[in-house]
């Protein structure tokens, strides 16, 4: 990769696509590459830049990460002075690792990062370490770049998951001892509702599954996720449906049923609620690789 490649060259032949300045702006689209962009704090522009993720907006300012998440339709609304970096890989380099993987559901809760946030700004700074070290990777031409970008990668996301282990989950949850076992029965559910969301699937069963009690599991898995068992029900089977939308020709009705919707139009209400477009629209959005 050189200096000058644009992220919408989204083939690239090693791990980590290293983008030293996005573009001033980016319409609305999606892929199903994780993107990572930062506002270096030894930067400074007179108006801070804008990106929408699912229809929400977040202003960045100098030394804050936006974490946009596969499949997430985002663009960049005004990035005048091209102050941010970014990175890209795809998501399986998260996913596919089981100790990453149990977290996964945990990160995507988080998309801007601030510099200023007392209970993040360790890791906003370990965020901007990183991004240092992989441009300089990136522009030392050595032989294996590509392993050292992807080992940065794995070491941010490694950081990412203790700090929400050891500063964010324990002051939820009620202590840290508690925490792991509750996150390894709430890990496990939320494995199975992902594998499963097709079926019929109910809280109380989901909760007899990992030993819960109805009452208890309804609880600590909004403590945990962040959401109700309802919607992140709904987010896995939105989450199958995209995938369908980008891999097959089915008809829309297909793919509402292969992803657990009882009907065609809780399906089009739903996408429209979470993605801000008919599940058309997000198909003519997708950036292949």
């Amino acid at each position: 990769m050189t200096n000058n490649k644009k992220p919408e060259h989204y083939y690239f032949p090693q791990p980590v696509n290293v983008i030293f300045s996005v573009p001033d702006k980016y319409e609305l689209h999606w892929h199903r590459f994780t993107e990572i962009l930062f506002y270096p704090p030894e930067l400074t522009a007179k108006k801070n830049p804008r990106v929408c993720v699912d229809q929400n907006y977040y202003e960045m300012r100098p030394g804050d990460a936006l974490f946009i998440w596969s499949s997430e339709m985002h663009s960049v609304e005004a990035n005048d002075e091209r102050v941010l970096t970014g990175i890209q890989f795809p998501a399986s380099l998260v996913t596919d690792l089981p100790e990453f993987a149990a977290y996964f559901h945990l990160f995507r809760n988080y998309h801007l990062i601030r510099h200023d946030d007392p209970e993040m700004e360790s890791f906003a700074e370990y965020v901007h370490v990183k991004f240092q070290q992989l441009a300089d990777v990136e522009t030392s031409q050595a032989p294996f770049r590509g392993v050292e970008e992807l080992i940065c990668v794995y070491e941010l996301f490694m950081q990412f998951g203790m700090h929400l282990q050891n500063f964010i989950l324990p002051s939820e949850n009620g202590g840290r001892q508690g925490n792991n076992r509750t996150i390894d029965k709430i890990n496990a559910a939320c494995r199975y509702i992902a594998e499963n969301c097709d079926k019929d699937l109910t809280l109380d069963s989901i909760a007899d599954q990992v030993g819960f009690s109805s009452c208890y599991f309804s609880r600590v898995f909004k403590q945990t996720i962040q959401c109700n068992f309802v919607e992140y029900l709904t987010l896995q089977r939105l989450k199958r449906a995209q995938s369908l939308l980008a891999d097959s020709d089915s008809a829309i009705t297909t793919i509402a049923m292969e992803s657990g919707f009882k009907s065609i139009s809780t399906f089009n209400r739903v996408f429209q609620r979470y993605k801000g477009c008919s599940p058309s629209e997000f198909k003519k959005h997708y950036l292949q690789s």
